[in-house]
């Protein structure tokens, strides 16, 4: 590749043409040259540069250690205080000051500091995230569905749950709530009055109880009659899985049931012991 360095000259004339305000590509198109050379020529000159912050910031500097007291004026009320006294006077950002701090540039002592920098600060996201999922994954009764574990998927095991609601006509309170069993695919059918969550939850621990039904998890989805099931599940002492909105896939299947019962069945005329079956 062939390419000439700028002689003196040239620096000249640019320094020249930048110190009118003139923007880099309206100075390369007078002095007949690339517009990335001024801007590398330009770049070069900031990294040569060497700015001093004492003089930079002398009046800052001379009322932070004027003013600075760890008990009472924290960096950040000093700086909040310049700005309010010194308007139009040029002052640091707080995040700046600390890196001045800690790279010893201003001579404040980092242990007097209102806010210690700690040694073990730099630990990766990952290693946090990683270490937050296993508490929840121990602690929470609640998980989202993609912390469930992989043998539930296999459907080897029984007492894993999966809990749906099946509604009949239009605007109408009485629903169906179906308990599947992921193992061995056995069905329970229950007959609600209501939607409202806390009767739904209840509803659903009472008939759990009265059948004796093996429970290791429950999966259901997001439907605003299964928001209080967290508490049955804190009951039972299980995990509850929600599943993720718009996932229909990731639900148990109503479409046996719906081979008996239609969309158009209405609940109201439906004794329980027709519903309530193994």
């Amino acid at each position: 590749m062939n390419y000439t360095q700028l002689t003196e000259k040239k620096k000249a004339q640019i320094n020249i043409l930048l110190e009118q305000g003139l923007s880099m590509r309206k100075v390369a198109e007078i002095l007949k040259v690339h517009h990335s050379t001024i801007s590398r020529y330009k770049r070069g000159i900031y990294k040569k540069r060497k700015i001093n912050i004492k003089e930079k910031y002398e009046i800052f500097i001379k009322y932070l250690f004027d003013h600075y007291d760890r008990r009472d004026c924290s960096i950040e009320v000093c700086i909040h205080n310049f700005k309010r006294r010194y308007k139009g006077v040029k002052c640091p950002s707080m995040q700046q000051v600390y890196k001045w701090v800690k790279e010893n540039k201003i001579f404040l002592i980092r242990d007097k500091l209102c806010y210690k920098k700690y040694k073990n600060k730099g630990k990766k996201r990952k290693n946090n995230m990683m270490e937050y999922t296993k508490w929840n994954m121990v602690n929470k009764t609640v998980l989202p569905i993609r912390l469930r574990p992989k043998h539930i998927e296999e459907r080897k095991e029984i007492g894993h749950l999966e809990i749906d609601s099946i509604i009949g006509l239009k605007n109408q309170q009485e629903s169906l709530i179906s308990i599947v069993d992921r193992c061995t695919r056995r069905l329970w059918l229950i007959k609600s009055e209501y939607r409202n969550e806390y009767y739904t939850a209840n509803l659903i621990y009472k008939y759990i109880l009265d059948n004796d039904i093996h429970v290791k998890s429950i999966t259901t989805d997001n439907g605003l009659e299964f928001k209080a099931l967290g508490i049955t599940a804190k009951k039972l002492g299980v995990k509850l899985y929600k599943c993720d909105p718009y996932c229909s896939f990731q639900r148990g299947t109503n479409s046996l049931v719906r081979r008996w019962i239609p969309k158009i069945f209405d609940y109201k005329s439906t004794f329980d012991i027709e519903l309530d079956y193994k």
